[in-house]
């Protein structure tokens, strides 16, 4: 018998189940679930995707299609309450991310929950301490930090190749129209393009500099006819002369791009969050040197929740801890002051 540490808690495996894939449940059919990471679970080489949980289970069946075998419940509880079941991904709106993860951390299960984990910092750090008080264990889905372009950056950055760093730019944009439905534009879901895709450059700065922001200043636009912020615009500052330039939108074109810059160079990623399935590079700039670093192509889905797996079975640390989840909160909340931006508006 071994037993593996998991926050203050002990949890038992036999030497048979540490082989056996990781059980895994979904709750609801949204797009991410439905086009990443259930085939990333169905793909990976420690999971096994068993359960979905759908107020429209006959819709869920027909988009799960590639999954024949998976249980397709009615609702969420019955997915929560299921023993077979070890570890749950949830991708809900953003309003319900909080309430759904500590239902499902208080009934045993491990969550990868979708970012961001709660609305508020507050918020998050009532779910935190929740999978302190189970044993269970806990991660917001930045998927990104698992794609090899991601860990070589940051490789680069702590080896001092660029020197300090000083200065970061990094945007997420895409033009998400005007759908009614869209729960991106629902001010009772958390919507927002900060919420969406603007928290993806905040968790970035956060990684490249190793510590949270003392200060920001903020803009933010909403248009007349909608319930929530499209465009957000921010500087970080991270004292001693090192700055962040966010920005994140729902109405301009499909953009992404991060740089560092440091002292001695600079470190640029192209498409830096969601690369897709095609070869990537980075960019590192030196003094009269330019070094394009090729990577080929991964599922940045399947890494991410292979790690998980790897860590309900045998403790793998993530690369990043919940305390910078709930900074990154923070982040987003001190923006959203700082540009006059009523927040939560739930």
């Amino acid at each position: 018998m071994n037993i593996l540490r998991k926050g203050e808690h002990f949890m038992q495996y036999n030497e048979t189940s540490l082989h056996m894939p990781v059980r895994w449940g979904v709750l609801s059919a949204a797009n991410i679930a439905v086009k990443r990471v259930a085939p990333a679970i169905q793909a990976s080489s420690n999971g096994r995707l068993v359960a979905v949980g759908s107020r429209n289970p006959e819709r869920a069946r027909e988009l799960f299609a590639f999954a024949p075998n998976v249980l397709i419940y009615g609702d969420y509880n019955s997915v929560i309450n299921d023993p077979e079941i070890e570890a749950l991904y949830i991708p809900l709106p953003n309003s319900l991310h909080a309430e759904w993860t500590i239902k499902a951390l208080k009934a045993g299960k491990h969550v990868l929950c979708e970012k961001p984990l709660a609305i508020t910092a507050e918020e998050g750090l009532k779910v935190v301490q929740t999978a302190s008080d189970t044993g269970m264990l806990l991660m917001e889905a930045f998927m990104y930090r698992f794609h090899p372009q991601t860990v070589w950056a940051l490789e680069q950055v702590a080896a001092g190749r660029i020197g300090q760093v000083k200065l970061i730019r990094s945007s997420f944009s895409f033009n998400a129209g005007s759908r009614p439905h869209d729960i991106r534009l629902q001010a009772a879901l958390a919507g927002g393009s900060l919420m969406d895709v603007g928290c993806y450059p905040i968790n970035f700065c956060r990684a490249v500099y190793g510590r949270a922001p003392t200060a920001v200043g903020a803009r933010v636009h909403t248009p007349e006819d909608g319930e929530v912020e499209r465009y957000a615009s921010a500087v970080l500052d991270f004292d001693d002369g090192c700055f962040g330039l966010v920005d994140s939108s729902l109405e301009l074109p499909t953009r992404q791009v991060s740089e560092i810059i440091g002292e001695a160079g600079t470190i640029t990623i192209p498409v830096p969050f969601t690369p897709g399935h095609i070869e990537t590079a980075v960019i590192l700039a030196l003094e009269g040197q330019t070094i394009h670093q090729r990577f080929a192509l991964v599922d940045q889905y399947r890494l991410e929740v292979e790690h998980f797996a790897t860590s309900i079975r045998y403790g793998k640390q993530f690369p990043f801890s919940l305390e910078e989840t709930i900074e990154n909160l923070a982040t987003i909340e001190a923006i959203y002051q700082s540009a006059g931006y009523p927040w939560p508006i739930v």
